[in-house]
């Protein structure tokens, strides 16, 4: 027995304490590091992100909404359907554009969530809420509906009619993760330490790495684009068939008659993907160029007052020498760009 401990001393105890060391490292160093750097453990520290929330607004938005009998009763003007853009990613629900709408707007806003994210898109719910009178009842003047460009295709190829009900969410599930549409599945602890091995042995890692030819980000890594690999992905915005235009476009067309039959003020904002802001800036560029935010405006130009493109709004202020206007370590805007989508959108309220 003695003979086994003492084998176990100095094989086994050795390596579980290593995943042990390693699994704390981990989640000291993805502590507030954003989506990107603790989906693929990457470690840029929180110093960063902590700077960027300086001088955030205080949190004066309703909170999030998803019984219909609540938004029946409800008095505000504004009602708010999307995707992590909408639900505090990025620095959290401070720095979101909701949160500037409401406050620079001075408007009441409620921020309705999916009953089941993984399910519906945005224009889904906008489409049902409208069409199953759900807000017939209440003061809503303006239905503002953000939806990020990574999976649009693919969320209007799931769009129908037909829903007599809004679809209900798994009894205990998260209703407003703002990390949904990454599918960050971190797992346990010690997951996330074969993860890291896997990353950095086989260079597997998600997240992608890019040099940029111009100082874009704040930090100690101004040059450097961090990106989901999946906004490189096929299907995910490049090489549209004319009968997925006809698809993408459908799915607005009916929103847009809806939300106008029932007398509302219809917004969609345009999130678009950080590879697709940045680009025109990127060194050696492997990967195609991805046109649909401006391909979306031009199918749509009949109603493009409905729109707003944000690729169209901020891309200019990066060529203008605007840093952060993505986050360095995420997926989302900084509060500074959202400001600027909030004042957009607010153009456009009734």
């Amino acid at each position: 027995m003695r003979k086994y401990l003492s084998k176990l001393s100095y094989t086994v105890l050795p390596l579980w304490l290593f995943f042990v060391g390693m699994a704390i490292y981990l989640w000291i160093i993805n502590d507030n590091s954003g989506d990107l750097m603790r989906l693929g453990l990457i470690n840029s520290g929180p110093e960063y992100t902590d700077s960027i929330c300086e001088g955030l607004l205080p949190e004066v938005y309703y909170e999030n909404q998803d019984n219909d009998s609540i938004l029946r009763a409800d008095t505000c003007d504004v009602v708010v359907i999307g995707d992590s853009f909408s639900h505090g990613g990025g620095v959290g629900k401070k720095g979101d554009y909701v949160n500037y709408l409401a406050h620079d707007g001075k408007r009441s806003v409620v921020v309705f969530s999916p009953q089941d994210p993984t399910l519906n898109s945005p224009m889904q719910v906008a489409y049902d809420i409208l069409n199953l009178g759900i807000i017939d009842s209440s003061n809503v003047k303006n239905l503002v509906v953000e939806e990020g460009e990574r999976y649009l295709l693919s969320r209007h190829s799931s769009f129908v009619t037909n829903h007599v009900q809004l679809p209900r969410s798994k009894k205990g599930a998260n209703t407003d993760d703002a990390s949904t549409e990454l599918k960050q599945e971190e797992g346990s602890p010690l997951l996330r330490v074969k993860d890291y091995l896997f990353y950095h042995l086989f260079g597997k890692n998600p997240i992608y790495t890019l040099d940029l030819n111009r100082a874009v980000f704040g930090g100690q890594e101004p040059r450097k684009l961090y990106f989901y690999y999946e906004d490189v992905e096929p299907n995910m915005g490049f090489d549209i068939t004319a009968e997925q235009q006809q698809v993408i476009t459908d799915c607005f067309d009916k929103v847009i008659t809806k939300a106008k039959e029932k007398g509302v003020n219809l917004v969609i904002v345009l999130a678009c993907d950080k590879y697709d802001l940045y680009q025109d800036f990127i060194v050696d560029n492997p990967y195609p160029r991805k046109t649909l935010n401006e391909d979306i405006e031009r199918w749509m130009q009949a109603d493009i007052d409905h729109f707003v493109v944000s690729k169209r709004v901020l891309y200019p202020y990066v060529c203008q020498g605007v840093k952060d206007v993505f986050l360095f370590n995420d997926t989302h805007w900084s509060p500074w760009s959202s400001r600027v989508i909030a004042g957009e959108v607010i153009k456009r309220l009734k």
